[in-house]
Protein backbone atom coordinates (compact mmCIF):
# COMPACT_ATOMS: atom_id res chain seq x y z
CA UNK A 1 0.00 0.00 0.00
CA UNK A 2 1.49 3.15 -0.88
CA UNK A 3 1.73 5.83 1.99
CA UNK A 4 2.60 9.79 1.70
CA UNK A 5 6.17 10.36 0.41
CA UNK A 6 8.21 11.59 3.96
CA UNK A 7 8.04 15.21 3.04
CA UNK A 8 4.12 15.30 2.31
CA UNK A 9 4.42 13.59 5.87
CA UNK A 10 6.58 15.91 7.35
CA UNK A 11 4.95 19.22 6.03
CA UNK A 12 1.59 17.98 7.06
CA UNK A 13 2.61 16.68 10.90
CA UNK A 14 4.21 20.30 10.75
CA UNK A 15 0.97 21.76 9.99
CA UNK A 16 -1.18 19.63 12.43
CA UNK A 17 1.19 21.33 15.32
CA UNK A 18 0.38 24.33 14.59
CA UNK A 19 -3.58 23.77 13.45
CA UNK A 20 -4.91 20.53 15.06
CA UNK A 21 -8.03 21.25 13.64
CA UNK A 22 -7.09 21.63 9.04
CA UNK A 23 -3.74 21.68 8.04
CA UNK A 24 -2.79 24.21 5.49
CA UNK A 25 -4.03 22.62 1.63
CA UNK A 26 -1.09 22.12 -0.87
CA UNK A 27 -2.41 25.25 -2.44
CA UNK A 28 -4.91 28.11 -2.57
CA UNK A 29 -6.69 27.19 -5.71
CA UNK A 30 -8.92 30.42 -5.85
CA UNK A 31 -6.22 33.19 -6.11
CA UNK A 32 -6.07 35.80 -9.01
CA UNK A 33 -3.67 37.77 -10.49
CA UNK A 34 -5.32 40.93 -9.25
CA UNK A 35 -5.31 39.48 -5.75
CA UNK A 36 -1.80 39.85 -5.48
CA UNK A 37 -1.33 43.24 -7.76
CA UNK A 38 -3.72 44.65 -5.55
CA UNK A 39 -1.93 43.54 -1.96
CA UNK A 40 1.05 45.20 -3.78
CA UNK A 41 -0.89 48.44 -4.28
CA UNK A 42 -1.93 48.33 -0.66
CA UNK A 43 1.45 47.73 1.01
CA UNK A 44 3.27 50.95 -1.54
CA UNK A 45 0.48 52.72 -0.14
CA UNK A 46 1.38 51.75 3.79
CA UNK A 47 4.66 51.97 3.32
CA UNK A 48 4.87 48.33 4.10
CA UNK A 49 7.41 47.46 0.89
CA UNK A 50 9.21 50.59 -1.11
CA UNK A 51 9.05 51.37 -4.56
CA UNK A 52 12.08 49.22 -5.97
CA UNK A 53 15.69 50.66 -6.33
CA UNK A 54 17.98 49.45 -8.87
CA UNK A 55 19.97 46.07 -8.11
CA UNK A 56 21.68 43.84 -9.99
CA UNK A 57 21.07 40.66 -10.89
CA UNK A 58 22.74 37.33 -9.74
CA UNK A 59 22.67 34.11 -10.88
CA UNK A 60 23.88 30.81 -9.34
CA UNK A 61 23.75 27.73 -10.82
CA UNK A 62 20.63 28.69 -13.20
CA UNK A 63 18.82 30.32 -10.10
CA UNK A 64 17.98 34.00 -9.88
CA UNK A 65 18.79 35.35 -6.44
CA UNK A 66 17.25 38.24 -5.11
CA UNK A 67 17.88 39.56 -1.60
CA UNK A 68 14.91 42.28 -0.23
CA UNK A 69 16.17 45.73 0.21
CA UNK A 70 12.76 46.87 1.90
CA UNK A 71 10.89 46.21 -1.71
CA UNK A 72 10.00 42.63 -1.66
CA UNK A 73 8.91 41.35 2.14
CA UNK A 74 6.50 43.17 3.48
CA UNK A 75 6.30 44.27 7.27
CA UNK A 76 3.81 42.83 9.65
CA UNK A 77 0.94 44.72 10.92
CA UNK A 78 -0.28 43.43 13.96
CA UNK A 79 -4.48 43.40 14.28
CA UNK A 80 -4.80 46.36 17.39
CA UNK A 81 -8.91 46.83 17.40
CA UNK A 82 -9.18 44.46 20.64
CA UNK A 83 -11.99 46.20 22.46
CA UNK A 84 -12.58 48.97 19.90
CA UNK A 85 -15.26 50.61 18.46
CA UNK A 86 -15.67 53.06 15.39
CA UNK A 87 -18.13 54.64 13.35
CA UNK A 88 -18.17 55.23 9.58
CA UNK A 89 -20.05 58.19 8.88
CA UNK A 90 -21.34 59.37 5.12
CA UNK A 91 -20.54 62.31 3.60
CA UNK A 92 -21.02 64.27 0.54
CA UNK A 93 -20.03 62.01 -2.78
CA UNK A 94 -19.02 58.38 -1.63
CA UNK A 95 -16.96 59.99 1.01
CA UNK A 96 -16.98 58.56 4.80
CA UNK A 97 -15.43 60.39 7.92
CA UNK A 98 -13.64 58.06 9.89
CA UNK A 99 -13.83 58.06 14.26
CA UNK A 100 -13.32 56.09 17.78
CA UNK A 101 -16.12 55.40 19.58
CA UNK A 102 -16.86 54.10 23.15
CA UNK A 103 -19.36 51.19 22.67
CA UNK A 104 -19.44 47.66 23.90
CA UNK A 105 -20.64 44.86 22.12
CA UNK A 106 -24.36 44.44 22.04
CA UNK A 107 -26.00 41.55 23.00
CA UNK A 108 -26.58 39.88 20.26
CA UNK A 109 -29.72 38.64 17.93
CA UNK A 110 -31.07 35.40 17.03
CA UNK A 111 -28.63 33.07 15.13
CA UNK A 112 -29.26 33.03 11.29
CA UNK A 113 -28.16 29.45 11.29
CA UNK A 114 -24.75 29.81 9.24
CA UNK A 115 -22.66 27.44 7.77
CA UNK A 116 -18.92 27.52 6.58
CA UNK A 117 -18.49 29.41 3.67
CA UNK A 118 -22.13 30.71 3.77
CA UNK A 119 -24.60 33.70 3.43
CA UNK A 120 -27.90 34.61 4.63
CA UNK A 121 -29.41 37.35 2.84
CA UNK A 122 -31.53 39.47 5.32
CA UNK A 123 -34.46 42.43 4.71
CA UNK A 124 -33.61 45.73 6.58
CA UNK A 125 -36.45 47.61 8.31
CA UNK A 126 -35.29 51.00 6.73
CA UNK A 127 -33.60 51.57 3.25
CA UNK A 128 -29.69 51.90 4.04
CA UNK A 129 -27.71 54.23 2.39
CA UNK A 130 -24.42 52.48 0.63
CA UNK A 131 -22.17 55.01 -1.06
CA UNK A 132 -24.93 56.73 -2.62
CA UNK A 133 -27.53 53.25 -2.97
CA UNK A 134 -29.67 52.73 -0.83
CA UNK A 135 -30.68 49.30 -0.24
CA UNK A 136 -33.36 47.02 1.49
CA UNK A 137 -31.65 44.01 2.17
CA UNK A 138 -28.08 42.88 2.53
CA UNK A 139 -26.77 39.40 2.58
CA UNK A 140 -24.68 38.70 5.85
CA UNK A 141 -21.86 36.11 5.24
CA UNK A 142 -20.30 33.58 7.53
CA UNK A 143 -16.75 35.11 6.76
CA UNK A 144 -16.93 38.65 9.10
CA UNK A 145 -18.31 40.43 6.21
CA UNK A 146 -22.40 42.11 4.75
CA UNK A 147 -22.70 42.73 0.65
CA UNK A 148 -25.40 44.59 -0.93
CA UNK A 149 -27.11 43.57 -4.44
CA UNK A 150 -25.32 39.89 -4.29
CA UNK A 151 -23.69 37.56 -2.03
CA UNK A 152 -20.28 36.65 -2.49
CA UNK A 153 -19.54 33.26 -0.56
CA UNK A 154 -17.49 30.47 -1.08
CA UNK A 155 -14.07 29.41 -0.13
CA UNK A 156 -12.08 31.65 -2.50
CA UNK A 157 -9.11 33.83 -0.45
CA UNK A 158 -10.31 36.80 1.45
CA UNK A 159 -8.28 38.44 -0.28
CA UNK A 160 -7.89 42.80 -1.09
CA UNK A 161 -8.67 41.62 -4.92
CA UNK A 162 -12.10 40.47 -3.63
CA UNK A 163 -12.43 43.12 -0.96
CA UNK A 164 -12.31 45.68 -3.81
CA UNK A 165 -13.57 43.92 -6.59
CA UNK A 166 -16.62 42.20 -5.58
CA UNK A 167 -19.87 43.63 -4.61
CA UNK A 168 -20.08 46.67 -1.99
CA UNK A 169 -19.28 45.38 1.06
CA UNK A 170 -18.84 46.50 5.06
CA UNK A 171 -16.35 44.27 6.39
CA UNK A 172 -16.16 44.23 10.36
CA UNK A 173 -13.65 41.47 10.12
CA UNK A 174 -13.27 39.70 6.30
CA UNK A 175 -11.43 36.18 7.38
CA UNK A 176 -12.01 32.76 7.04
CA UNK A 177 -14.37 32.11 9.83
CA UNK A 178 -16.56 29.02 10.45
CA UNK A 179 -19.66 29.27 12.39
CA UNK A 180 -20.72 25.60 11.76
CA UNK A 181 -17.75 24.51 14.09
CA UNK A 182 -18.79 26.66 17.01
CA UNK A 183 -20.53 30.13 17.97
CA UNK A 184 -23.36 32.34 15.75
CA UNK A 185 -23.80 34.61 13.48
CA UNK A 186 -26.82 36.66 14.63
CA UNK A 187 -29.10 39.44 13.33
CA UNK A 188 -31.61 41.75 15.61
CA UNK A 189 -33.48 44.78 14.45
CA UNK A 190 -35.12 47.63 15.64
CA UNK A 191 -36.24 50.77 14.00
CA UNK A 192 -32.89 52.77 15.02
CA UNK A 193 -30.86 50.20 14.03
CA UNK A 194 -29.85 46.94 12.94
CA UNK A 195 -26.83 44.70 14.97
CA UNK A 196 -25.25 42.01 13.40
CA UNK A 197 -22.93 39.79 15.47
CA UNK A 198 -20.55 37.00 14.93
CA UNK A 199 -20.34 35.62 18.45
CA UNK A 200 -17.12 33.16 19.33
CA UNK A 201 -16.95 32.26 16.32
CA UNK A 202 -13.73 30.45 15.52
CA UNK A 203 -11.26 31.21 12.81
CA UNK A 204 -11.21 28.53 9.86
CA UNK A 205 -9.47 25.35 10.80
CA UNK A 206 -8.41 27.14 14.24
CA UNK A 207 -8.92 26.42 17.86
CA UNK A 208 -10.28 30.29 18.83
CA UNK A 209 -12.99 32.62 19.45
CA UNK A 210 -13.73 36.00 17.74
CA UNK A 211 -16.79 38.05 19.14
CA UNK A 212 -17.39 41.55 16.91
CA UNK A 213 -20.33 43.45 15.53
CA UNK A 214 -21.60 45.54 12.88
CA UNK A 215 -24.53 48.35 13.69
CA UNK A 216 -26.25 49.81 10.50
CA UNK A 217 -28.17 53.37 11.46
CA UNK A 218 -30.97 54.67 9.58
CA UNK A 219 -28.76 57.30 8.06
CA UNK A 220 -25.73 55.56 6.42
CA UNK A 221 -23.57 55.46 9.87
CA UNK A 222 -21.67 52.16 10.18
CA UNK A 223 -20.61 51.15 13.51
CA UNK A 224 -17.55 48.33 13.95
CA UNK A 225 -17.29 46.63 17.49
CA UNK A 226 -14.91 44.50 18.65
CA UNK A 227 -14.68 42.03 21.98
CA UNK A 228 -12.12 42.77 24.23
CA UNK A 229 -10.24 39.77 22.70
CA UNK A 230 -10.23 38.97 18.97
CA UNK A 231 -8.58 35.26 18.82
CA UNK A 232 -8.16 35.56 15.21
CA UNK A 233 -5.56 38.03 13.79
CA UNK A 234 -5.59 38.17 9.83
CA UNK A 235 -8.28 39.82 8.44
CA UNK A 236 -9.19 42.67 6.05
CA UNK A 237 -11.30 45.55 8.38
CA UNK A 238 -13.21 48.08 6.18
CA UNK A 239 -15.67 49.34 3.58
CA UNK A 240 -16.11 48.86 -0.61
CA UNK A 241 -18.03 50.11 -2.81
CA UNK A 242 -17.28 47.26 -4.90
CA UNK A 243 -16.73 46.73 -8.74
CA UNK A 244 -12.24 47.30 -8.34
CA UNK A 245 -12.82 50.55 -6.29
CA UNK A 246 -9.66 52.23 -5.49
CA UNK A 247 -8.59 51.71 -1.98
CA UNK A 248 -7.16 54.10 0.61
CA UNK A 249 -5.47 52.28 3.35
CA UNK A 250 -6.62 53.89 6.41
CA UNK A 251 -4.91 53.54 10.12
CA UNK A 252 -8.27 52.02 12.08
CA UNK A 253 -6.93 52.21 15.61
CA UNK A 254 -5.69 56.39 14.83
CA UNK A 255 -8.72 56.73 12.91
CA UNK A 256 -6.32 58.06 10.32
CA UNK A 257 -7.32 59.39 7.74
CA UNK A 258 -10.56 61.25 9.31
CA UNK A 259 -11.86 61.47 6.00
CA UNK A 260 -12.03 59.06 2.76
CA UNK A 261 -13.33 58.50 -0.30
CA UNK A 262 -14.31 55.43 -1.74
CA UNK A 263 -13.12 51.95 -0.90
CA UNK A 264 -10.76 52.57 2.72
CA UNK A 265 -9.61 49.34 4.51
CA UNK A 266 -6.71 48.13 6.79
CA UNK A 267 -5.34 44.98 6.53
CA UNK A 268 -4.20 43.39 10.00
CA UNK A 269 -1.15 40.28 9.82
CA UNK A 270 0.71 39.03 12.15
CA UNK A 271 3.95 37.54 9.97
CA UNK A 272 6.00 39.12 7.26
CA UNK A 273 4.92 38.13 4.01
CA UNK A 274 6.61 38.37 0.52
CA UNK A 275 5.12 41.08 -1.95
CA UNK A 276 4.55 38.20 -5.10
CA UNK A 277 4.20 40.58 -7.62
CA UNK A 278 7.36 42.71 -6.95
CA UNK A 279 9.47 39.97 -6.75
CA UNK A 280 8.18 39.07 -10.47
CA UNK A 281 8.87 42.53 -11.50
CA UNK A 282 12.52 42.87 -9.94
CA UNK A 283 13.17 39.11 -11.91
CA UNK A 284 12.15 41.01 -14.74
CA UNK A 285 14.66 44.19 -14.42
CA UNK A 286 17.42 42.29 -14.47
CA UNK A 287 16.64 38.92 -17.12
CA UNK A 288 14.96 38.59 -20.56
CA UNK A 289 11.41 37.34 -21.15
CA UNK A 290 11.46 34.24 -21.91
CA UNK A 291 9.56 31.91 -19.34
CA UNK A 292 5.74 30.88 -18.92
CA UNK A 293 6.16 29.97 -15.65
CA UNK A 294 8.49 31.95 -12.49
CA UNK A 295 8.78 29.32 -9.37
CA UNK A 296 9.71 31.28 -6.24
CA UNK A 297 11.12 29.90 -2.90
CA UNK A 298 12.10 31.74 -0.44
CA UNK A 299 15.04 31.28 2.44
CA UNK A 300 12.02 31.84 5.36
CA UNK A 301 8.50 31.30 5.64
CA UNK A 302 6.91 34.25 4.05
CA UNK A 303 3.48 33.26 2.39
CA UNK A 304 0.84 35.94 1.67
CA UNK A 305 -1.71 33.68 1.82
CA UNK A 306 -2.37 32.41 4.83
CA UNK A 307 -3.68 28.23 5.35
CA UNK A 308 -1.90 27.21 2.34
CA UNK A 309 1.60 25.41 1.81
CA UNK A 310 2.00 26.77 -1.82
CA UNK A 311 -0.19 28.45 -4.47
CA UNK A 312 -0.16 29.32 -8.36
CA UNK A 313 -1.82 31.95 -10.20
CA UNK A 314 -2.44 32.66 -13.16
CA UNK A 315 -1.19 35.63 -14.89
CA UNK A 316 -1.97 34.98 -18.50
CA UNK A 317 -4.69 32.75 -20.80
CA UNK A 318 -5.42 32.66 -23.59
CA UNK A 319 -6.15 28.83 -23.78
CA UNK A 320 -10.35 27.97 -24.18
CA UNK A 321 -12.09 24.71 -23.25
CA UNK A 322 -10.14 24.38 -19.89
CA UNK A 323 -12.56 26.05 -18.00
CA UNK A 324 -9.68 29.04 -17.15
CA UNK A 325 -11.34 32.74 -17.74
CA UNK A 326 -9.48 34.78 -20.27
CA UNK A 327 -7.06 37.15 -18.47
CA UNK A 328 -3.72 38.81 -19.94
CA UNK A 329 -1.99 41.05 -16.50
CA UNK A 330 1.54 39.63 -17.66
CA UNK A 331 2.55 43.28 -18.23
CA UNK A 332 1.60 44.61 -14.90
CA UNK A 333 4.32 41.35 -13.62
CA UNK A 334 6.98 43.44 -15.77
CA UNK A 335 6.57 40.67 -19.18
CA UNK A 336 5.71 41.77 -22.14
CA UNK A 337 3.28 38.99 -22.60
CA UNK A 338 5.26 35.20 -22.10
CA UNK A 339 4.43 34.90 -18.71
CA UNK A 340 1.69 32.67 -17.61
CA UNK A 341 1.98 31.61 -13.96
CA UNK A 342 3.66 32.51 -11.09
CA UNK A 343 4.48 29.60 -8.85
CA UNK A 344 4.98 30.34 -4.85
CA UNK A 345 6.78 27.57 -2.98
CA UNK A 346 7.57 29.01 0.24
CA UNK A 347 10.43 28.36 2.30
CA UNK A 348 13.18 25.96 0.77
CA UNK A 349 14.40 24.56 4.37
CA UNK A 350 11.74 21.43 4.11
CA UNK A 351 12.94 20.75 0.40
CA UNK A 352 16.79 20.84 1.82
CA UNK A 353 16.80 16.82 1.19
CA UNK A 354 13.86 16.10 -0.79
CA UNK A 355 12.53 17.68 -4.24
CA UNK A 356 9.15 17.91 -3.12
CA UNK A 357 7.76 17.28 -6.98
CA UNK A 358 3.98 16.07 -5.02
CA UNK A 359 3.86 19.80 -4.21
CA UNK A 360 5.78 22.01 -7.10
CA UNK A 361 4.03 19.47 -9.88
CA UNK A 362 0.75 19.72 -8.36
CA UNK A 363 1.43 23.74 -8.62
CA UNK A 364 2.92 23.83 -12.06
CA UNK A 365 -0.26 21.89 -13.31
CA UNK A 366 -2.83 24.84 -11.92
CA UNK A 367 -1.45 26.37 -14.92
CA UNK A 368 -4.39 24.66 -16.76
CA UNK A 369 -5.84 22.39 -14.22
CA UNK A 370 -8.25 21.10 -12.81
CA UNK A 371 -11.26 22.67 -13.73
CA UNK A 372 -13.46 20.58 -16.26
CA UNK A 373 -16.85 19.33 -16.73
CA UNK A 374 -18.87 17.31 -18.50
CA UNK A 375 -22.48 16.80 -19.99
CA UNK A 376 -23.87 13.57 -17.86
CA UNK A 377 -26.65 11.40 -19.16
CA UNK A 378 -29.34 14.14 -18.69
CA UNK A 379 -27.52 16.74 -21.06
CA UNK A 380 -26.24 19.15 -17.84
CA UNK A 381 -22.84 19.98 -17.07
CA UNK A 382 -22.05 18.30 -14.25
CA UNK A 383 -19.07 19.09 -11.57
CA UNK A 384 -18.78 15.53 -10.55
CA UNK A 385 -15.30 15.07 -11.56
CA UNK A 386 -13.90 18.37 -9.45
CA UNK A 387 -13.06 18.16 -5.79
CA UNK A 388 -11.48 20.69 -3.05
CA UNK A 389 -12.55 24.55 -4.08
CA UNK A 390 -13.36 22.78 -7.17
CA UNK A 391 -9.65 23.33 -8.69
CA UNK A 392 -9.06 19.94 -8.04
CA UNK A 393 -9.96 16.43 -8.86
CA UNK A 394 -12.49 14.53 -7.13
CA UNK A 395 -11.39 12.28 -4.40
CA UNK A 396 -13.76 9.53 -6.30
CA UNK A 397 -12.15 9.94 -9.68
CA UNK A 398 -9.81 7.74 -11.41
CA UNK A 399 -7.25 9.87 -12.01
CA UNK A 400 -4.42 7.32 -12.85
CA UNK A 401 -2.52 8.82 -9.58
CA UNK A 402 -2.42 12.00 -10.71
CA UNK A 403 -0.33 14.69 -9.24
CA UNK A 404 -3.71 17.10 -9.11
CA UNK A 405 -5.41 14.75 -6.82
CA UNK A 406 -8.02 11.82 -7.32
CA UNK A 407 -6.78 8.22 -6.95
CA UNK A 408 -5.74 5.29 -9.13
CA UNK A 409 -8.77 3.40 -8.08
CA UNK A 410 -9.46 -0.04 -8.79
CA UNK A 411 -13.17 -1.62 -9.85
CA UNK A 412 -13.04 -4.62 -7.53
CA UNK A 413 -16.29 -6.16 -9.09
CA UNK A 414 -19.52 -6.15 -7.08
CA UNK A 415 -19.67 -1.79 -6.81
CA UNK A 416 -16.35 -2.45 -4.85
CA UNK A 417 -13.64 -0.12 -5.52
CA UNK A 418 -10.29 0.30 -3.89
CA UNK A 419 -7.51 3.42 -4.17
CA UNK A 420 -4.76 1.82 -4.71
CA UNK A 421 -2.12 5.10 -5.90
CA UNK A 422 -2.12 8.80 -6.06
CA UNK A 423 0.30 11.69 -7.12
CA UNK A 424 2.39 9.86 -9.75
CA UNK A 425 1.84 11.93 -12.97
CA UNK A 426 -0.11 13.64 -15.06
CA UNK A 427 -3.06 11.54 -16.31
CA UNK A 428 -4.50 11.58 -20.35
CA UNK A 429 -6.82 14.39 -18.94
CA UNK A 430 -4.85 16.44 -17.18
CA UNK A 431 -2.47 16.18 -20.88
CA UNK A 432 -5.19 16.90 -22.79
CA UNK A 433 -6.00 19.91 -20.99
CA UNK A 434 -2.55 20.74 -20.53
CA UNK A 435 -2.10 20.69 -24.82
CA UNK A 436 -0.24 17.21 -24.63
CA UNK A 437 -2.41 15.01 -25.88
CA UNK A 438 -5.19 15.08 -28.98
CA UNK A 439 -8.78 14.51 -27.34
CA UNK A 440 -9.07 11.17 -29.18
CA UNK A 441 -6.36 9.73 -27.07
CA UNK A 442 -7.79 10.30 -24.06
CA UNK A 443 -9.47 7.26 -23.43
CA UNK A 444 -12.75 6.47 -20.85
CA UNK A 445 -12.51 6.92 -17.54
CA UNK A 446 -14.35 6.97 -14.71
CA UNK A 447 -15.84 8.23 -11.06
CA UNK A 448 -17.50 6.36 -7.97
CA UNK A 449 -20.93 8.04 -7.52
CA UNK A 450 -22.70 7.48 -4.22
CA UNK A 451 -19.74 6.15 -2.30
CA UNK A 452 -19.89 4.55 0.69
CA UNK A 453 -19.05 2.06 3.23
CA UNK A 454 -16.12 2.68 3.59
CA UNK A 455 -12.83 0.89 5.00
CA UNK A 456 -11.13 1.76 6.60
CA UNK A 457 -14.37 3.60 8.08
CA UNK A 458 -13.57 7.71 8.03
CA UNK A 459 -15.44 10.53 6.58
CA UNK A 460 -14.48 10.30 3.17
CA UNK A 461 -15.62 12.78 0.77
CA UNK A 462 -15.32 14.45 -2.50
CA UNK A 463 -12.86 17.09 -1.29
CA UNK A 464 -10.55 14.48 0.68
CA UNK A 465 -6.89 14.21 -0.09
CA UNK A 466 -5.51 11.34 -1.78
CA UNK A 467 -4.78 7.87 -0.42
CA UNK A 468 -4.19 4.57 -0.91
CA UNK A 469 -5.87 1.71 0.60
CA UNK A 470 -9.49 2.89 0.73
CA UNK A 471 -11.98 0.62 -0.04
CA UNK A 472 -15.75 1.84 -0.54
CA UNK A 473 -19.01 1.03 -2.20
CA UNK A 474 -20.82 2.80 -4.93
CA UNK A 475 -21.78 3.15 -9.02
CA UNK A 476 -19.34 3.67 -11.23
CA UNK A 477 -19.91 6.11 -13.81
CA UNK A 478 -18.10 6.32 -17.14
CA UNK A 479 -16.82 9.17 -18.97
CA UNK A 480 -15.85 9.98 -22.51
CA UNK A 481 -13.87 13.33 -23.59
CA UNK A 482 -16.59 13.85 -25.73
CA UNK A 483 -18.57 14.49 -22.68
CA UNK A 484 -16.40 17.23 -21.70
CA UNK A 485 -15.71 18.68 -24.75
CA UNK A 486 -19.64 18.76 -25.12
CA UNK A 487 -19.51 20.66 -21.91
CA UNK A 488 -16.17 22.84 -22.27
CA UNK A 489 -15.32 23.13 -25.67
CA UNK A 490 -13.13 21.84 -27.74
CA UNK A 491 -9.39 22.98 -26.37
CA UNK A 492 -7.96 25.60 -28.64
CA UNK A 493 -5.43 25.64 -28.94
CA UNK A 494 -5.56 21.58 -29.27
CA UNK A 495 -2.52 19.18 -28.95
CA UNK A 496 -0.50 19.38 -33.02
CA UNK A 497 -0.74 23.66 -32.66
CA UNK A 498 -0.01 23.44 -28.54
CA UNK A 499 3.73 23.76 -27.23
CA UNK A 500 4.62 21.05 -25.57
CA UNK A 501 7.65 22.64 -24.14
CA UNK A 502 7.66 25.22 -21.00
CA UNK A 503 10.30 27.60 -19.86
CA UNK A 504 10.58 28.11 -16.29
CA UNK A 505 12.40 30.27 -13.89
CA UNK A 506 13.63 29.52 -10.32
CA UNK A 507 14.08 32.20 -8.41
CA UNK A 508 15.30 32.46 -4.26
CA UNK A 509 14.32 35.30 -2.46
CA UNK A 510 16.47 35.99 0.93
CA UNK A 511 16.96 38.88 3.61
CA UNK A 512 19.54 39.90 6.09
CA UNK A 513 17.45 37.82 8.38
CA UNK A 514 17.37 34.54 6.55
CA UNK A 515 20.80 34.53 3.69
CA UNK A 516 20.69 32.36 0.57
CA UNK A 517 23.49 30.07 1.96
CA UNK A 518 24.82 27.20 0.38
CA UNK A 519 22.89 24.74 0.89
CA UNK A 520 19.57 26.76 0.29
CA UNK A 521 20.70 27.92 -3.33
CA UNK A 522 22.14 24.60 -3.43
CA UNK A 523 18.58 23.10 -3.11
CA UNK A 524 16.63 25.00 -5.61
CA UNK A 525 19.60 24.49 -8.31
CA UNK A 526 18.77 20.66 -7.53
CA UNK A 527 14.79 20.78 -7.82
CA UNK A 528 15.30 23.24 -10.90
CA UNK A 529 17.52 20.77 -13.23
CA UNK A 530 15.79 17.57 -11.59
CA UNK A 531 11.90 19.08 -12.32
CA UNK A 532 12.92 18.76 -16.20
CA UNK A 533 13.15 15.13 -16.15
CA UNK A 534 10.07 14.73 -13.64
CA UNK A 535 8.13 16.54 -16.10
CA UNK A 536 8.81 14.75 -18.69
CA UNK A 537 8.18 11.78 -17.24
CA UNK A 538 5.01 12.68 -15.46
CA UNK A 539 4.24 13.62 -18.99
CA UNK A 540 4.42 10.16 -20.58
CA UNK A 541 7.39 11.93 -22.45
CA UNK A 542 4.77 14.25 -24.28
CA UNK A 543 6.39 17.65 -22.46
CA UNK A 544 9.71 19.10 -21.92
CA UNK A 545 10.36 21.89 -19.85
CA UNK A 546 13.51 24.11 -19.52
CA UNK A 547 14.91 25.59 -16.46
CA UNK A 548 17.70 27.75 -17.13
CA UNK A 549 18.54 30.92 -16.92
CA UNK A 550 20.23 32.70 -20.52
Amino acid sequence: MRRLAPLAVALLAFAARRDPVSPPAACAGALRSRDLLALQAYWRQTGGVQAAAAHVASDRDDVALLEDAGDLVARRNPFDLDGAALRFSPRAGSAYELARLALSLDAPGPSLGLGNDDAREVELPFAFPFYGVRYGRVFVHADGNLTFGAADAGPAARSMGRFLSGPPRIAPFFADLDPARAGSVGARAGADRVVFSWSAVPGGGQINRNSFQVALLPDGEIDLVYGAEMQSREAIVGLSPGGAATLTAVDLSAAAPAAVSGAAAERFSETEELDVASTVQRFYAGHPDLFEQVIIYTTRPLNPLAGSLAFEINVKNAVRGIGLEPVDDSARWGSAGRLESVVFMDAIDPYLDVDGFEILGHEVGHRWLAHLLFTDSSGRASTALLGRGDGHWNFFLDTDASVMEGNAIADLGGGRFETVDFTRRYSPLDQYAMGLRAAQEVPTFFYVDGADDFRPNRPYKFSSSPEAGVSFTGVRRNVRIEDVVAAMGAREPDAGRASHSIRLAFVLVSDRGAPATEARTAAVARIRKRFERFFRDATGGRGTADTSLP
